[in-house]
């Protein structure tokens, strides 16, 4: 209650600000400062907060350069997609003057993030490590932790498991040192991740069983349906069915969005399938024709044929 009592107060402030914000660069930063405390805990009240300056450009460039990086940020943790990086590019610029290397070390992640979503895995892990090398020692590990764990994404992307499971590996170690139990499970989940990729089922199993410890812990129900969907598909390689359906069935119980639960519906047809319960398996399929995923529903189309 008194952290929403205090994202309030601050919209509020920053609203009565903002009609004068570019005015000098004493406002611009005020309310910069107030977009960043809230980043961490209400980044949709930080992102609305920056898109309401209405002339950004007429700041100084400091705190434009500023206000670039968070509002790349802000879109980054509100899954808003990071189609243009003229935005970053102009933070990267300003940065690159040895003024202050950990926003550098910052914009190169959002700036290989966007890079990521266009498909370009080469430039976006060039910049990533760019982002590794620039942070200066001792600053925010959580962010140098994403970063790996970004790393093992790309190159898990390009079929290069063992190099993606060092990345993972070293996002774990950072994690593990500060005991943060929800990026430890994706750490965990990205290196079992490999070792299924790899058909090495017994060390998928392993990790994804770690992960799942975690996610217990947490109480999350979204990472207990996509731990239990990555069990299932080990169980289901393995031929052991019965167990595989358990774990799907939990995971379906838990997923509510429409990706996911239409993977996992696909999967559990896959698995009704093997059981020898073909018309099962059609209901489920039929059901998982709906995916926004192309290779679900291209891979369900085929298996209802």
């Amino acid at each position: 209650m008194r952290k929403l009592l205090f994202a309030l107060l601050s919209f509020m402030l920053c609203s009565l600000l903002l009609g004068s914000c570019g005015k000098n660069s004493y406002e611009d930063s005020t309310v910069l400062i107030l977009a960043d405390s809230l980043m961490q805990t209400y980044p949709d009240s930080a992102l609305q907060l920056l898109e309401e300056i209405s002339a950004p450009q007429e700041m100084g460039k400091a705190n434009r350069a500023w206000y670039a990086l968070l509002l790349m940020q802000a879109r980054y943790k509100n899954y808003v997609p990071l189609e243009d990086d003229s935005l970053i590019r102009a933070a990267v610029d300003y940065y690159e003057n040895g003024r202050d290397k950990e926003r550098l070390a910052k914009s190169y992640f959002y700036w290989g993030c966007v890079y990521r979503e266009q498909g370009d895995m080469p430039i976006a892990i060039d910049y990533y490590f760019k982002s590794i090398r620039l942070m200066p020692q001792g600053c925010d590990s959580v962010f140098l932790s994403m970063t790996y764990n970004h790393l093992g994404d790309c190159y898990s992307e390009q079929d290069m498991e063992e190099t993606a499971r060092v990345m993972y590996r070293d996002a774990y170690s950072i994690n593990l040192k500060s005991h943060d139990t929800l990026r430890t499970f994706h750490n965990l989940r990205g290196i079992g991740s490999t070792f299924f990729l790899e058909l090495q089922l017994d060390s998928a199993a392993y990790y994804y069983k770690h992960a799942l410890a975690m996610a217990l812990s947490l109480d999350y129900p979204v990472l207990l349906g996509i731990i239990y969907k990555d069990l299932s598909g080990v169980y289901n390689e393995q031929g052991e069915y019965e167990q595989a359906y358990a774990y799907i069935s939990k995971a379906i119980s838990d997923l509510s969005d429409i990706k996911s639960l239409t993977s996992a519906y696909s999967v559990k047809g896959d698995i009704l399938y093997n059981m020898n319960e073909k018309d099962s398996a059609l209901y489920y399929w039929y059901l998982s024709k709906s995916s926004p995923d192309i290779y679900t529903k291209t891979s369900n189309y085929y298996n209802i044929y």
